[in-house]
């Protein structure tokens, strides 16, 4: 519902300094198509650059082993997917390939008849398997359909046209075109991706939505978010910079430029103007490209090989702390401040881009007469001519690089098994590459942590590997036998896998790690040929007792039993969508594939999947297992192979789903009335007394996630509510609570027994939103506009800026409003999409009369706080406002119709229709909310806490291995959607 900006306060980019050295480099060394699989502890990705190559990598960011599988005349975009241990390949819009392994050459070729392009391959937890794609529809514009498939080379029925751009939606500025889907299945909701507007970086507008939906099949584009979830930086910039010249890409401003040859000191103030024109930056030709418009060509440049463009300016604030040159241009360019050199390029900057230059500004700002003076020098034949520039002022905070023309994304879990992660295809400071950024999940709520540079404040790590992995490097004896602990059988590491070659008895091999009561364990498994026996896992072993869970392919069943005696084996039927060995056309016979187990352990509660397929959907395997174990290998009667093991310690629960929470390892018991929601997840419902719980494994290294809400704002009440990142015992923790009455986080604890200073940090952050019309107006005449906010909150602002300019694929100019009118502002209490006429509870502002409204800026507008779930604001004739005769000043609470007696009205009072002015973007400012997404992070030395994406604190001190906690006093909350992972040490 909007993104946070991350500069609430400078406090917050000076405490995450030091972590920014764990910060990812975005963009990554290579660049990727973006078709990937994760298999046997790897990930395989084909080359975003040359043709048919594939790329290897363990951690997601470093990648290798440059691979030719395709031929080279087999262009790009691709689709990579994995399904019943083969791997299948999409040449999208020229045929079909499988393979054996990721790195042997595909099989040629083969038409297959799949339609449409730019595909996405899903296959679900249930075993259903279809594709997203992008079609052109009958304006040649990009929709998103799906396509189910039998196989993964044979589609079924007919294909369903999902979701479209709509004008009046952020999704559709420049054109209607979406494209690059993705689509994932999470916590009860699928949540389908795309990418909107068009996808070249000089038009500036390309973005990633989303929308979701319980069932894939039933999308439309009523289940669009309002706001992007990974939306170009260039916005947060703006906002977060001081402006000193804004670039035509907001507001036209006026410049000088000839495309003859100056004399003189052009470059520098005082300059005698002879034969230059005057003109509107941004200047260029064409107006528009690949059919979409440049809406900051505003003066027209279209021969010559040269342009001299002067822009003058005072400074009547102060001089530029840190100034940073933004600037977009095509060809080879030369940038002056005052006539000295600050900024040369022979490559153009085909997006806009930021340079720090405070190095060659040392002295060169004046308070008055300040100028930049810029030649840009293109082919004389060259396509493209434009420039443009501005200037801003970082201040203290970091100068990072633009990120424009977002697309292609890509979700795909982290090398632990928990964290998911996105892939995408971007430009950083008009230079194309692929970033890699963290995705959340706010409770069911999709969050990109990015588009993330080298610089991003705050806390953008890398990748967490998990807490122990194996892939059983050849020739390798005797390490490997130091990591398992072996039960019966013949155990030998083989051509790079575990071999247990005894095809009589039961044999096992257990993880030789600290036993745990929460974590996930995934391996491959190669079946024998005859598929007779039983092959799986151990999920559980104390020593004493074994969890076995087990595969028998020949009869197509699967089974659990615990042993020696307990649990009487229970067996099911496989999935029917489970292949021991698939034979795709053009793919010769191949060797048995590794099939993927996964069992996940949440205290008492297991869950398996085979192939990503569950196989007890919905009903989890509950035991009354209560002691910590480790898990391993198991084979009854049968030969097998295991590779590519990763365990982690953790668990991930939502909803109904979550359990182990208790008492804590150090004895301090439990308290508070605590209940299980269906949807709500674990709910703390009294009033009178502390509420406590605690859970997991203790640690020395962390991340814990959960979502806290409040069923409704009390803002005026002495309650707190929040959680332990740290507990470790009653000398050993940290409590970090909600004050909503003093609106502050408020973090305390002890160290050693003895107390930490308490920190304390405000609530207050601000967030944007996009413009939004609904299905129902956008063709219509629009006065008002409503934004949904994450949950109900005390608001205290908003600043709004506003489109300017002509956008022709909407067919409309928009203009800033005019001085005549007035924009009312109104709390909106729950509901779906209310309109802001009939629902809203009116709220005045300090001055509520016509306020001058600005281009290329962020309006503000200040209010005293209200409470509301959403917020919105429209024009309106100022009929309702009227000024006191006595006074001369504005009279409150007038009501249109009621007599005003000697006052003075000021219009008829009627609601104005103006399509002729829209907001861009309106920042939110949030005092207080009902909801907070808790990131914790202990590390080794110190532990991080972050609120709804937004850092808040970090502690200093090396707490001992801990457990995490929930706690309210006095404040009833529910806690859903949460996580934890171990972080291994170096």
């Amino acid at each position: 519902m909007g993104i946070r900006l991350s500069n609430f306060c400078m406090i917050s980019a000076l405490l995450w300094e030091a972590s920014c050295a764990l910060a990812l480099n975005n963009p990554l060394p290579v660049r990727l198509d973006g078709a990937m699989v994760h298999y046997n502890g790897a990930y395989y990705a084909l080359d975003g650059v040359s043709n048919g190559v594939m790329l290897r990598s363990g951690n997601l960011v470093d990648w290798r082993e440059p691979i030719r599988v395709l031929p080279e005349t087999v262009a790009r975009p691709y689709e990579l997917f994995y399904r019943n241990g083969l791997f299948h390949l999409y040449a999208q819009g020229q045929g079909y390939a499988s393979a054996a392994h990721p790195l042997e050459p595909f099989s040629d070729l083969q038409k297959t008849g799949l339609s449409g392009n730019e595909m996405r391959m899903y296959q679900d937890s249930g075993g259903m398997l279809f594709s997203v794609n992008r079609r052109a529809g009958s304006k040649k514009e990009g929709e998103i359909w799906l396509q189910r498939y039998s196989k993964p080379w044979k589609a079924y029925g007919k294909p369903d046209q999902l979701l479209d751009g709509r004008r009046g939606m952020w999704d559709s500025l420049d054109s209607a075109d979406l494209g690059e889907p993705e689509v994932v299945a999470y916590r009860g909701n699928y949540y389908l991706l795309y990418a909107a507007n068009n996808p070249g970086p000089r038009t500036g507008l390309r973005e990633v939505g989303v929308a979701v939906n319980e069932n894939p099949l039933k999308f439309d584009n009523t289940d669009k978010r309002s706001d992007p979830v990974l939306r170009r930086n260039a916005d947060r910039l703006s906002y977060i910079y001081k402006t000193i010249l804004p670039t035509g890409e907001f507001m036209p401003w006026r410049g000088r430029y000839t495309t003859i040859p100056p004399e003189g000191d052009w470059m520098r103030s005082g300059y005698k103007y002879s034969k230059w024109r005057t003109g509107d930056g941004g200047f260029g030709s064409p107006d528009e490209v690949n059919g979409a418009q440049l809406h900051a060509c505003r003066t027209k440049w279209d021969k010559g090989e040269y342009l001299w463009v002067r822009r003058e300016f005072d400074l009547r604030h102060e001089i530029p702390e840190t100034p940073v040159l933004n600037i977009r241009h095509e060809g080879a360019v030369q940038v002056f401040i005052n006539g000295v050199k600050v900024y040369e390029s022979a490559e153009p900057a085909v997006a806009y881009s930021n340079f720090d230059i405070s190095e060659d500004c040392n002295g060169v700002f004046n308070p008055e007469e300040n100028v930049i003076a810029v030649r840009v020098r293109v082919p004389e034949d060259a396509p493209v001519r434009f420039i443009d520039f501005g200037l801003f002022d970082a201040e203290e905070l970091p100068v990072e690089p633009t990120v424009y023309g977002l697309t292609a994304p890509r979700l795909i879990h982290g090398p632990n098994g928990f964290e998911k992660w996105m892939l995408y295809q971007a430009w950083w400071n008009g230079k194309p590459g692929t970033g890699l950024d963290r995705v959340f999940f706010y409770d069911k709520e999709l969050v990109v942590d990015g588009p993330t540079t080298a610089v991003s404040p705050g806390y953008h790590p890398a990748p967490v590997p998990p807490t122990f992995s194996d892939t059983f490097p050849s020739g390798e004896q005797i390490d490997w036998a130091e990591r398992w602990m072996f039960s019966g059988g013949k155990w030998m590491s083989v051509d790079g896998a575990m071999r247990q070659s005894a095809p009589v008895g039961k044999a096992k091999a257990y993880l030789k790690q600290e036993p745990r009561m929460n974590y996930l364990f995934e391996t491959g498994i190669r079946f024998p040929a005859s598929g007779k026996g039983d092959v799986g896992v151990v999920a559980w072993s104390d020593g004493e007792s074994d969890l076995i869970v087990s595969i028998n392919p020949a009869k197509r069943t699967w089974s659990y039993h615990i042993e020696p005696g307990g649990l009487v084996p229970k067996k099911f039927k496989l999935p029917r969508t489970f292949r021991l060995l698939e034979k795709p056309p053009g793919m010769d016979g191949a060797d048995a594939p590794l099939q993927r187990l996964r069992v996940t352990r949440n205290g008492t509660r297991f869950d398996v999947k085979l192939n990503g397929i569950d196989l007890l959907p919905g009903k989890p395997l509950m035991t009354k297992i209560t002691r910590p174990g480790v898990p391993g290998f198991y084979c009854g009667n049968s030969e097998a192979e295991f590779d590519g093991v990763t365990y982690t310690v953790g668990w991930d629960e939502h909803d109904q789903f979550i359990s182990g929470w208790g008492g804590a390892a150090d004895g301090t018991r439990p308290s508070g009335e605590w209940r299980m929601h269906k949807a709500l997840g674990l709910e703390q419902r009294t009033h009178s007394e502390t509420g406590r719980l605690f859970k997991g494994d203790l640690l020395n290294q962390y991340e814990f996630t959960v979502n806290v809400r409040l069923e409704e704002m009390e803002e005026g009440k002495n309650r707190t509510y929040g959680i332990f990142p740290v507990f470790a015992d009653r000398k050993n923790y940290l409590k970090a609570m909600i004050d909503t009455r003093a609106r502050e986080l408020v973090v305390t604890g002890k160290l050693d027994g003895r107390e930490i200073k308490p920190v304390h940090r405000k609530l207050r952050t601000k967030v944007v939103h996009r413009h939004l019309y609904d299905k129902s107006t956008a063709y219509r005449n629009v006065t008002s506009w409503v934004y949904g906010l994450r949950s109900e909150s005390v608001i205290s602002s908003m600043d709004i800026r506003w489109l300017e300019g002509e956008f022709e694929h909407l067919r409309q100019e928009f203009l800033i409003p005019g001085d005549d009118m007035v924009i009312k502002y109104a709390k909106l209490d729950r509901g779906e999409q209310p309109n802001l006429w009939e629902d809203g509870r009116f709220y005045e502002a300090d001055e509520p009369g016509p306020r001058v409204q600005k281009a290329g800026i962020f309006n503000p507008v200040r209010f005293r706080p209200l409470v509301g779930n959403y917020i919105g604001f429209g024009f309106y004739i100022p009929g309702s406002i009227v000024i006191d005769s006595r006074t001369g000043e504005y009279k409150r609470g007038y009501t249109p119709g009621e007599s005003l007696g000697s006052n003075e009205a000021i219009g008829d009072g009627s609601s104005e229709s103006d399509t002729m002015s829209r907001p861009q973007e309106t920042v939110i400012t949030l005092e207080v909310e009902s909801s907070y997404f808790f990131r914790c992070v202990k590390l080794e030395d110190r532990v991080l806490i972050e609120l709804n994406g937004r850092p808040m604190v970090e502690v200093e001190g090396r707490w001992p291995a801990s457990q995490v906690g929930l706690v309210t006093e006095g404040q009833p909350a529910f806690y859903n959607g949460m996580m934890l992972y171990h972080i291994p040490g170096e």
